[in-house]
């Protein structure tokens, strides 16, 4: 652990300037002040998961997505896949969107599938990965999009799927039916 010259531990200090949404001049203004953040934010996310601190994590998170910090897509699709209670998957999903490429894609449908069965009935968590599955925007995510216009998901789901990928007439889908 990096330490302040008062003695505080770095992370604490760069966790004190961090409160909601930053744009990244906000971000990068954090990191020019405090320059281990670049490379310790993703194992200051680690511990924090493992600790279940899901305030700091979410803090530290939205502190190096917009940093496009190395490796926080791999951190991230880990605490998303340890389907840790209490973590804000849904602004973890919208981080991997953001910041996640391909390789995010696996981890995003496992999510929407998980969720698909206790996020009724608006379906916000599927929702959420649907739309990063787009912003993706690889083959791989558009192959993942159209698995979940299928019937065996729930109409909501097959709805936001169709949309993203702009095919929603093309499958013969009735918004009004659909989302009711």
């Amino acid at each position: 652990m990096t330490y302040a010259e008062d003695g505080k531990p770095q992370a604490d200090l760069v966790e004190s300037l961090v409160n909601g949404f930053l744009t990244e001049q906000d971000a990068r203004a954090v990191a020019d002040r405090y320059p281990e953040t670049y490379g310790s934010v993703v194992s200051w996310i680690r511990e924090a998961a493992e600790a279940g601190d899901w305030t700091r994590v979410g803090k530290f998170t939205n502190l190096a997505a917009p940093l496009r910090v190395a490796g926080l897509d791999g951190v991230v699709q880990g605490i998303l896949d340890s389907g840790a209670p209490g973590c804000n998957a849904e602004d973890l999903v919208e981080i991997l969107g953001e910041v996640g490429g391909a390789s995010a894609v696996a981890c995003l449908f496992r999510v929407a599938e998980r969720s698909a069965s206790e996020d009724a009935p608006a379906y916000w968590l599927c929702q959420k990965a649907i739309a990063s599955l787009g912003e993706i925007g690889a083959p791989q995510a558009f192959e993942g999009l159209r698995r979940m216009t299928a019937s065996s998901w729930p109409d909501v789901v097959r709805w936001h799927a169709a949309a993203e990928l702009d095919i929603e007439e093309e499958l013969g889908f009735d918004e009004d039916r659909m989302l009711a």
